[in-house]
């Protein structure tokens, strides 16, 4: 990785790809959390739902989570600005961006459950609902602190105006 500085009002040293990393630690449990369930699934084979018709309602979740996350990296390819240039707060509200701070791990979640939904298991409900939560706790709370120390007041202030996940 290359270090650069990022000179706005103030000066803060900023390793590019420190988000992009934390972030992609953050898939990785996601990943980790469909293996484990699955393995689960295969040993214990407890299931949540008697009815085959959730599996239609399982696979629209996996393509509206898909759609989301696709919307989301779309937005935030867009936000690409020269480095010299104040950031605003309407800079961090682009797209999915306007009604929460997170909308990819949003669609990661909408589509894991949905993957839950098809396979019908509860295991894998049970680690996705605990990788959520860790992605929150320490993944998210990380980047959101690099953020704030890139961006200064601008990204403050949007973190007060847009809630994390809705």
């Amino acid at each position: 990785m290359v270090e650069k500085v990022i000179i706005t009002n103030k000066k803060v040293s900023f390793k590019d790809g420190m988000v992009h990393s934390i972030l992609s630690h953050s898939y990785i449990v996601f990943f980790m959390a469909v293996i484990f369930g699955a393995i689960f699934h295969t040993i214990f084979n407890f299931k949540i739902f008697s009815n085959s018709l959730y599996q239609y309602i399982g696979f629209i979740l996996i393509i509206i989570g898909s759609l989301l996350i696709y919307w989301a990296q779309y937005s935030s390819g867009h936000f690409k600005k020269e480095i010299e240039e104040e950031r605003t707060i309407e800079d961090f509200e682009r797209g999915p961006y306007k009604y929460s701070r997170n909308p990819t791990h949003i669609g990661l979640t909408i589509m894991n459950i949905g993957l839950v939904i098809v396979l019908n298991s509860f295991f894998m409900l049970v680690f996705i609902i605990i990788a959520s939560f860790i992605t929150k706790l320490i993944f998210l709370k990380e980047e959101e602190r690099l953020l704030e120390e890139k961006y200064g007041k601008p990204y403050v202030d949007y973190k007060k105006k847009v809630g994390m996940w809705i």
